[in-house]
């Protein structure tokens, strides 16, 4: 269900994430050695939150985020509101990190979620900050699946992916409730599943069903260190199944791969809003704004103006926070620029 009335054409969106300040860094070391309360981490990461609202909207973004300052780890975030997990130990801790440290934890018992995710409370902190359209992030159930060592509790990944939904389900419901209009789904994992697109499909549409809200899919191929999680960036497979994911808005990255395989979306992409990733956050360089433009017109050859958001290809987490804010900036710009063009 598409909640905005009032966008702009072709407007622009964050993914979720921002670019890291400085200083937070230095507070996970004091937060690891035991040098900061409960009290005084809550108050940084709120502090984060604030900078973050102000960066993105200093850069003139339409569609905004708390920049997940809130979560400490993409990952560990919203596992470590999972009960029936224990950790597990990589095997090899020298150099970079890699597809041998993927399962960093393993089931021992049913997971439960108890507490729930945490996204209710980040969203009402945040909407007490900006008047802005916001959004509320969750990692899919596949994506926290991708992370987790079945163990002999479930009998793969697609499993634990299942015991997850109806808490995700519930998680969803609630942050609507409170007052939430766009949720979105950050899905860097989809190929896992033992059952293949046709499971994903329902997996997602079990996870958004009765939720009332613009619902976003984020299909990225993952963003670590910079870094893709997989070597075969491709959406092919996926792509005829839009027409059956229950969501109002998917989200592509393109910029990072010279907008390939944007032209399946004139076969593919049907009635549902295109969020082209127009700005590559794994490059180390400010793209100029032209370049940005130019990718904006060649998802307009595909897609119709009425139909095409841009956004950045993924979170801005593993970018320096100036670039970040810079690279926004730049989005904005170039949407302006394709918007004036167009009438």
């Amino acid at each position: 269900m598409l909640t905005y009335t009032e966008l702009p054409l072709i407007p622009t969106q964050v993914i979720g994430s921002h670019g890291i300040p400085g200083w937070v860094w230095v507070v996970q070391d004091a937060m690891a050695e035991g040098k900061m309360g409960p009290a005084d981490v809550d108050e940084a990461l709120k502090d984060a939150v604030r900078l973050a609202i102000l960066d993105i909207e200093d850069a003139g973004v339409d569609i905004i985020s708390d920049g997940e300052m809130q979560r400490a780890d993409f990952t560990r975030n919203f596992h470590h509101q999972l009960r029936g997990l224990e950790p597990i130990e990589y095997p090899r801790k020298l150099g970079y990190p890699g597809p041998d440290q993927l399962d960093a934890f393993r089931c021992v018992a049913p997971l439960t979620v108890p507490n729930g995710y945490g996204t209710v409370e980040e969203f009402r902190y945040a909407r007490s900050l900006t008047n802005k359209p916001l959004i509320s992030t969750m990692q899919s159930p596949v994506t926290q699946a991708f992370r987790i060592d079945p163990g002999d509790v479930y009998q793969d990944k697609g499993q634990v992916a299942w015991a997850l939904v109806p808490f995700i389900n519930k998680e969803l419901k609630e942050v609507v409730a409170a007052g939430c209009q766009h949720v979105q789904f950050d899905e860097p994992a989809y190929w896992i599943v033992p059952g293949g697109v046709d499971e994903m499909l329902e997996i997602f549409n079990a996870c958004v069903e009765g939720v009332n809200a613009t619902i976003g899919f984020h299909l990225c191929f993952g963003n670590f260190r910079g870094r893709p999680a997989t070597s075969h960036r491709s959406f092919a497979a996926f792509a005829p199944y839009f027409k059956d994911l229950k969501a109002d808005v998917i989200h592509i990255e393109f910029a990072n791969r010279a907008m390939f395989e944007v032209e399946l979306w004139k076969e593919y992409g049907g009635d549902k809003i295109l969020c082209a990733g127009v700005i590559d956050v794994k490059g180390r360089d400010l793209e100029p704004v032209e370049v940005v433009a130019d990718r904006i017109r060649t998802a307009l050859r595909y897609c119709a103006p009425e139909k095409l958001w841009v956004a950045p290809d993924c979170g801005f987490s593993q970018t320096v926070r100036w670039l970040a804010v810079e690279k926004m900036k730049v989005m904005v710009q170039a949407a302006k620029l394709v918007r004036e063009e167009i009438g």
